[in-house]
């Protein structure tokens, strides 16, 4: 039985067209590539302040190996995926470009279509010169370069663990690299090389579920074995689960299950668009206690966790900014547009132009406590354990009221100890309100997913009190 763990099927290999050999960490030969692709669209003569071009050039290469019932049953990879979009301004007028191939036919048809757009689209700001960036530690070749065996060997060590547990686990182990470059014809050139491996793991029994997943930079530091202990921890003692009747709980929120409040603090508010526009729920609170005073966040690209891009879509360097500190809402973040309508400097957080969203945090972090798991539980009379969220959506964006489900594990403590698994419920609450409730913060923390680009959110564990649970479930 522990041998399926290893079968592995083929390894499927996607490739686009004209796909170019592009590894992540080579920022010479995306500059040769770039300044290709700025030649023809901004042909020699033609540079200055009413004629402008930028690329942004997105090179990856990705590979997962998918396990269920302990079985090894996919391997999938794709390599040098090539996304390139130019954007061309010319006398206050912008047009902009798709394109996955970068041959000299197709990039001669794209730049006879985009200085046709040209002259019927509406103005923007010009580009950014040239500029520099403080390094971060993103890339790591072991990474970008995991085989399939070994992937399956990492999956082995979690199915063995999970046999000895008489349970099935499911999950995947993927890899990926990836470049981001944006170079523009006043001379900017910014290049972002990075790594990422996930281990996910899911174990189930007929009445109860666990998952468990770490997420690095450098895949050494991830422990499948342990990763699948915990998943299969989990699902063992939340077999049996009982009803429980909603209403008002001490909560304690895993990291997993934490970082969904920052996601919806990061899109739903912190950027400058949605503030100026008046529909943030920051709105008329800058300067004023809108959390707990042991709640603190910042948006960092340089955290050692993260790693994120130094720069932003504009090819501004990211900044440093603290949103909340101590329970006060202080900073917003900025692009270049929302920075020119508010008089002040952009802090490196924008997105692909044009863009209706606006900037956006992508690299949030909630500052530890001095708290620890078990102590929180010790602590907790009668409350509830949260591994995680399901479907949660929100329901009041200026009020930051959200609703979801509990999932793959969901425990009843009393007297300060874990007892039983509970049926999964709903809860429907403002974020604001959990975040001016919270009693514990844990020392330690973990980085979670991000999206946009970013490199992701690091959060504790919290421990909330009066967390509202509006309904029950039957499973």
């Amino acid at each position: 039985m522990p041998a399926h763990a290893t079968c592995q099927p083929p390894e499927k290999s996607v490739k686009t067209p004209a796909a170019h050999n592009l590894p992540a960490g080579r920022h010479g030969e995306a500059r040769k590539i770039t300044d290709k692709i700025i030649h023809y669209f901004l042909p020699a003569g033609r540079h200055g302040k009413h004629n402008q071009v930028e690329v942004i050039m997105d090179n990856s290469s990705s590979a997962l190996t998918r396990y269920a019932d302990n079985i090894i049953t996919q391997n999938v990879s794709e390599h040098n995926l090539l996304n390139v979009i130019v954007r061309v301004l010319n006398n206050g007028k912008v047009a902009r470009v798709m394109l996955n191939q970068v041959d000299d036919a197709s990039l001669k048809r794209a730049a006879q279509n985009c200085r046709y757009f040209v002259k019927a689209q509406g103005t923007e700001l010009g580009l950014v010169g040239k500029q520099k960036y403080a390094p971060v530690n993103a890339y790591h070749e072991q990474t970008a370069h995991i085989t399939p065996t070994e992937r399956a060997a990492g999956i082995k060590e979690a199915v063995v663990e999970a046999i000895h547990n008489s349970l099935n686990i499911s999950g995947v182990f993927s890899n990926d690299s990836s470049a981001l470059t944006i170079a523009n014809s006043k001379g900017l050139f910014a290049h972002y090389a990075s790594t990422s491996a996930e281990f996910t793991c899911t174990a189930l029994t007929p009445d109860s579920s666990g998952k468990n997943t770490k997420t690095a930079r450098d895949y050494t530091r991830i422990k499948p074995v342990q990763v699948a202990k915990i998943a299969i921890d989990k699902a063992v003692k939340s077999k049996n689960p009982v009803d429980i009747k909603a209403g008002k709980y001490t909560v304690i929120l895993e990291p997993s299950a934490a970082v969904e409040l920052l996601f919806f603090l990061a899109f739903r508010g912190f950027g400058t668009l949605a503030y100026q526009e008046g529909r943030s729920f920051l709105t008329g609170k800058l300067g004023k206690k809108i959390m707990g005073a042991n709640i603190s966040i910042i948006e960092d690209a340089y955290h050692p966790d993260i790693a994120g891009m130094p720069f932003d879509y504009e090819g501004t360097p990211r900044k440093k900014v603290v949103l909340v500190d101590k329970g006060v809402a202080c900073n917003l973040v900025h692009d270049r547009l929302t920075a020119k309508k508010a008089r002040c400097a952009s802090t490196g957080h924008a997105l692909p132009q044009p863009n209706s969203a606006g900037p956006l945090p992508t690299n949030l972090v909630l500052l530890p406590g001095n708290s620890s798991m078990p102590e929180m539980i010790s602590s907790t009379e009668r409350g509830i354990l949260i591994s995680s969220f399901h479907y949660t959506n929100i329901l009041d964006p200026m009020k930051m009221t959200i609703t979801g489900m509990t999932r793959n594990g969901t425990f009843l403590i009393e007297n300060g100890v874990i007892t039983k698994g509970v049926k999964n419920m709903r809860f429907t609450d403002s974020v604001l309100n959990m975040l001016a409730n919270v009693e514990l913060i844990s020392r330690d923390t973990e980085l979670c997913g991000g999206f946009f680009g970013g490199g992701g959110f690091v959060t504790p564990a919290l421990k909330i009190r009066d967390f509202n649970f509006s309904s029950e479930t039957k499973f």
